[in-house]
Order: C-alpha cells, then sequence, then structure tokens
C-alpha cells in the first residue's frame, strides 16, 4: 500500500520506514523514468542521511529497468544536480533528500532538463497518476555511470562567474549538511579566510536542526562575535536555503531582509529591473524594491513558481521569504550556494557591512507565524472557506496561494503547508497591535 499524501506540492518527502522504503523508491524511479519517456538520461544525487544511500540505489535501479541512463552524481548538495542537469544536457535531475526536515524523514526532488525543479501542476502529479496505473515504460535497460566530476566542474563555474576583490573573514555553518563537501573548497580558492563549525557529516547526532531559525543559529552567532567575523553563513540540509549573521550578531533567515539586499545590487547595473517574491513576503520588500525604481512582482510559494515568474516576466531575480533565491544570471536555479558566495561579492565591491547594507531596508511589524494542525485531506477546503467568508465581508483578498486578506492597518495571510499537515498564520500591520488584531482574524476565522 502507497500512502500518496507523500506526494506534495513541490516533492515526495515522507517518514523513512513508514512512508518511504526501496520498494517504494524503486517503483518512484521507475515512473519518473516513464514520465521521461525513451532512453532519457537522468543526473541523480543525495544527502547525507543514513537511509539516502540505499534509496539511491533502488531508486536508481528503478530507473535502469525501465530504459534511463543515469549519471550519479553522488553525495552533493541539491543545486549541484540542478547545475549538472543543465550543464551536462541532460533530461532531468533527481535528488534524494528531505531538506530541512528531521534525520527520520527522506523524499525525492525532480527537476526538468533546464534544472529547474517540477512540482503539482508542472509534472509531479504525472508521476503520481503513473504509479497509480503502474503505467511504466518497458524498454531494454538504460546504462549507468558514476559521474563525481561535477564537483569540480560546478567550482570553476562559480569561480568564473563570481568576483570577489576582497578578503572576508567568514563563518560557515553547514549544519551537518552536504554543503561542506563543496563549499570549503569554493572559498579557499577565492582566499577568504574561514572558521567551520557543525561540518561533520555523520548526522546520527546532529549538532543543530536543519531549519534556519533564529534558535539553530546562536552557535553561528556566536563564534561571529567570538572571531570578529565579518559574516556568518548557513546552509539546510541540502544546500538550497541559506541564512547569514552579521557583523554585528543580527540573523538573517528570512527573505524580508535578503530579497531587498540582492535587489539592491543588482537593480544598480540594471534600473527598472522586475523583481519577484513570494506572497508570504513583507510589504516592506514590495516598497523598498519600488524605492530602488524596481518592480515588484508577487507570486506563489515555492521555487518552480518563482522560477517560473522570473522567467516568464524576464525578471533580474526571485526570492522566497523562506530564504531561497535564485536568479537570472545563474538560470533561476535553487541555489544557496551562488546565494552565499554572491553575497560576499556585494560586501567586497561594495566594502560595506553586512549590518549597514539592512539600515535602509524598511522593518514592519510581523506577528510571526502560528502553526494550526490540519488534516492534508482538509487543509485546503479551510483554506477556501476563509477566502469566501473575507470575501462575504469585502475584504480585498489575493488568492494566488493561500488567502491574503488586506486591510488598512495591515494584512494576515492564511495558507495550508505544501508539505506537512499544517495551516500558518502570518499578520502585517503598520503597528504590532494591528498585525496582532489581524492575526487574531485569521485564527478565528480557519477554526470556524
Amino acid at each position: 500500500m502507497i500512502n500518496y499524501e507523500i506526494f506534495r506540492a513541490y516533492d515526495i518527502r515522507g517518514v523513512y520506514g513508514k512512508d518511504l522504503n526501496e520498494e517504494l523508491a524503486n517503483i518512484i524511479g521507475k515512473a519518473y523514468c516513464s514520465f521521461l519517456g525513451n532512453y532519457s538520461t537522468v543526473g541523480v544525487g543525495r544527502d547525507v542521511r543514513q537511509s539516502s544511500k540505499s534509496l539511491t540505489d533502488a531508486i536508481i535501479s528503478g530507473l535502469v529497468d525501465c530504459g534511463c541512463n543515469v549519471m550519479d552524481f553522488g553525495t552533493v548538495p541539491s543545486p549541484l544536480v540542478y547545475f549538472g542537469v543543465r550543464h551536462l544536457n541532460l533530461n532531468g535531475g533527481l535528488m534524494v533528500t528531505a531538506s530541512h526536515l528531521p534525520p527520520e524523514w527522506n523524499g525525492f526532488k525532480f527537476c526538468d532538463s533546464n534544472g529547474i525543479l517540477f512540482s503539482e501542476g508542472t509534472g509531479l502529479e504525472k508521476i503520481k497518476k503513473i504509479i497509480w496505473e503502474s503505467n511504466f515504460l518497458k524498454l531494454e535497460k538504460g546504462k549507468y555511470k558514476g559521474y563525481k566530476e561535477i564537483s569540480q566542474i560546478y567550482l570553476n563555474y562559480i569561480l568564473s562567474n563570481i568576483n570577489i576583490s576582497k578578503k572576508l573573514k567568514i563563518v560557515i555553518d553547514y549544519g551537518n549538511s552536504v554543503t561542506a563537501n563543496i563549499v570549503p573548497h569554493i572559498l579557499k580558492s577565492i582566499g577568504m579566510e574561514i572558521y567551520n563549525i557543525n561540518e561533520s557529516l555523520d548526522v546520527k547526532v546532529p549538532n543543530r536542526i536543519s531549519e534556519l531559525t533564529d534558535e539553530s543559529l546562536q552557535d553561528l552567532r556566536k563564534k561571529v562575535l567570538e572571531t570578529n567575523a565579518d559574516i556568518g553563513i548557513a546552509y539546510d540540509g541540502d544546500g538550497d536555503r541559506v541564512a547569514f549573521v552579521d557583523d554585528k550578531g543580527n540573523i538573517y533567515n528570512s527573505g524580508n531582509i535578503l530579497i531587498p539586499i540582492f535587489a539592491e545590487h543588482i537593480l544598480k547595473n540594471n534600473p527598472g529591473g522586475k523583481i519577484v517574491f513570494d506572497i508570504t513576503c513583507s510589504s516592506a520588500v514590495y516598497d523598498y524594491v519600488k524605492s530602488l525604481g524596481g518592480e515588484p512582482i508577487v507570486t506563489r510559494v515555492g521555487h518552480t513558481y518563482v522560477a517560473k515568474a522570473v522567467i516568464e516576466n524576464r525578471a533580474l531575480m526571485g526570492g522566497q521569504y523562506s530564504g531561497h533565491l535564485c536568479f537570472i544570471e545563474n538560470n533561476c536555479l535553487d541555489d544557496a550556494i551562488y546565494a552565499s558566495i554572491k553575497m560576499l561579492e556585494i560586501l567586497s565591491s561594495n566594502n560595506i557591512k553586512l549590518s549597514d547594507l539592512t539600515k535602509k531596508i524598511p522593518k514592519y511589524p510581523v506577528t510571526g507565524i502560528t502553526e494550526i494542525r490540519c488534516d492534508d485531506s482538509n487543509k485546503f477546503s479551510v483554506i477556501n472557506k476563509v477566502a469566501d467568508l473575507a470575501k462575504s465581508l469585502n475584504f480585498h483578498i489575493i488568492t494566488i496561494d493561500g488567502v491574503k486578506i488586506i486591510a488598512e492597518s495591515g494584512w494576515v495571510l492564511i495558507r495550508a503547508s505544501n508539505t506537512s499537515p499544517i495551516i500558518r498564520i502570518n499578520a502585517e500591520g503598520k503597528t504590532i497591535e494591528d498585525a496582532i488584531k489581524c492575526k487574531k482574524w485569521g485564527k478565528i476565522w480557519s477554526r470556524r
């Protein structure tokens, strides 16, 4: 029996041994091969979770048995899979990871031939249907090839596309993630002075949770202050999300700050350019992009949708509240490593501290996110009911992702998580009292 709730909006995720096992991984491999078509070539990578190696072997077996050729990149961050697929002109890519979720979880991310993640509505639902119908290709076996060279090729790419003009003192918190396999080599190659923490790849007893929260980044903050470093950088479990600590110990793990910083740097040379961000971001992002002469574009949450909006609107970059960032100059890949090196470029080229860069960015009072448990089978219907209620009360609403209810004093956003049985409520106001009031509406309406 397959728990089809593991098919989420952006990927496949579940608890290993309960929702996922090697038999299912083999089936998913066959389904992905069938989705891609005759004799496609797929790049495959994995993170350092204990279950990742056996799941990778099983999914590769399914791919090969069904007729796909496989290029095995080995243990690499997710961005290297996306880069490898695009660089080597492959038909698709697959990463075995559960990203920032706890060690007992695992899953699979898929990308298209451009290295862009696909999701529900852009291909993931078709893989699910193939499994449901057992409608697999029946071809001669494909071929397997190990391709560990992708790490060196990626390193060379970064070095040729980033201009670092000043030596910086940097603390890196890998969070026991696979980023420790590549990031130190990049930073040493560009002459940075680095201090590493949580670099062990043994995740049986992780040094911190993989989620980039204020609490989980306290060791990084402490080390930055202790070493008088210019900046601290932290990655999640598979290297597609990044957070920073500035020279004064302030933590930046939200797109509300990161997107404006990158947008200002990029818009200097591209006046009037477009900047994409998701609906969960603060109004401060919209206002700041406008103040820089840029054109803000709001889209739904998820890298697939942000990258698509960047490409379709010929924008310069895109970002999410959660810390995912992508740049048109980097082909819109979901790449936190590239983003972190880009931040170093900004600091060195402007000879400025990160703490100074953030002073001009407006900060509006927010309540923070409240999570309400709600079954996966029911959470989206709850959102629809809230939207209908707000509309009947003549509120202005935006429904591109969840429902954002806008009043004169602020807004509340109520949306279902695409990866967990949770409804998230966040609010912002002109004052903290306004934000709390808006959030109160959201909580009451979500529980009706």
